[in-house]
């Protein structure tokens, strides 16, 4: 981040911090986390990095999960779902699916949340995309709370999905709005 800094490349800053940001959440530091983060929301919304964007939104809304905040969990993964749609890209959209998943997990709702995990695994293979193992802790640990409050087999039939599926009407059905 220092040598960016020096080079005056703010895109090398940005990714260096989000970094930082990465692993700061993963090691439990949320408040560093998010300081790392917010650093670059409005950036990216004045520059309109929507990929971005999504991303560090959907970071914001795992943080919040994994401090028990589900309203800002939602409210962040709901914002990041939006942008992740502007793109066109599978793999924005299923992150913020991801996020969703957790913050219904969070907040007692176990069959939508591993609905929303299987739209997720769904999008990233129709992507060619399936999430590599390094990258599949958020998903483990959300897996795992639906697992232990609704067991193996309601996990498993929840979290399939058969034939299309429309990521909208996922997300609708679980604010309700269906």
């Amino acid at each position: 981040m220092r040598m960016a800094e020096e080079q005056s490349h703010q895109w090398g800053v940005q990714h260096a911090e989000i970094g930082l940001a990465l692993g700061a959440r993963r090691q439990g530091r949320f408040a560093e986390a998010e300081r790392h983060l917010l650093t670059w929301l409005d950036w990216c919304r004045k520059w309109a990095g929507a990929h971005g964007l999504a991303f560090i939104l959907a970071e914001l809304g795992f943080n919040a999960e994994q401090r028990g905040d589900a309203a800002t969990a939602f409210a962040r993964h709901l914002e990041s779902y939006a942008v992740a749609r502007s793109t066109g890209d599978p793999r924005a959209v299923a992150l913020a699916l991801e996020g969703l998943a957790g913050a219904h997990a969070l907040s007692g709702r176990f069959p939508h949340a591993a609905r929303m995990l299987g739209a997720a695994r769904a999008l990233r293979e129709s992507a060619g995309a399936p999430l590599p193992p390094a990258e599949s802790a958020d998903i483990e640990r959300i897996s795992g709370v639906i697992r232990a409050a609704v067991g193996e087999a309601a996990f498993a039939e929840a979290f399939r999905l058969e034939g299309e599926f429309d990521p909208d009407e996922i997300v609708r059905v679980g604010q309700g709005l269906e």
